[in-house]
């Protein structure tokens, strides 16, 4: 498939309809549940799990790219970023966390926090497709709670 018509990327570029405007503040959406909110972004655990520990941070206000921050809003949003990434890696000591910045399906600015553990291949390209692992409400609850308590933390 070709990269989106102009007519599709204007329509994914705009505020309205956009799907993380819409659901990245509430406690539960399809994709993912909410663990801590900022000033400037919202950190949610991905539904699926087949990172254990997979968050998004997601930034509040509809941003499409991080060349259209000012340097404020940069640092804040990298800033609970790396916060994340050290309850992430207080709660569930992966290896190492990779940290991706797309958003060419959903361009609204956002980081995936993927941690990499002792049993995945280090050879192999991450990739946020893998799974979907789901799991139990309450293992992903526990998991939550861990990564919110490790962050409160630090």
């Amino acid at each position: 498939m070709p990269w989106w018509t102009d007519e599709e990327w204007t329509q994914l570029h705009a505020a309205d309809g956009c799907g993380m405007c819409g659901d990245a503040h509430l406690e539960s959406n399809p994709h993912s549940i909410l663990i801590a909110s900022t000033e400037t972004t919202h950190l949610r655990l991905a539904r699926n799990q087949a990172h254990p520990g997979y968050c998004l941070v997601i930034l509040r206000e509809h941003v499409t790219d991080l060349s259209l921050l000012e340097p404020t809003q940069l640092a804040a949003f990298w800033r609970d970023v790396q916060r994340a990434g050290r309850a992430i890696g207080a709660a569930l000591d992966p290896r190492k966390i990779d940290y991706l910045v797309m958003g060419h399906r959903m361009p609204h600015l956002h980081c995936h926090l993927l941690p990499q553990h002792s049993s995945d291949d280090p050879t192999r390209n991450v990739d946020i497709s893998d799974g979907p692992v789901l799991c139990e409400d309450a293992v992903l609850a526990e998991r939550a709670r861990a990564i919110r308590q490790a962050r409160m933390a630090t």
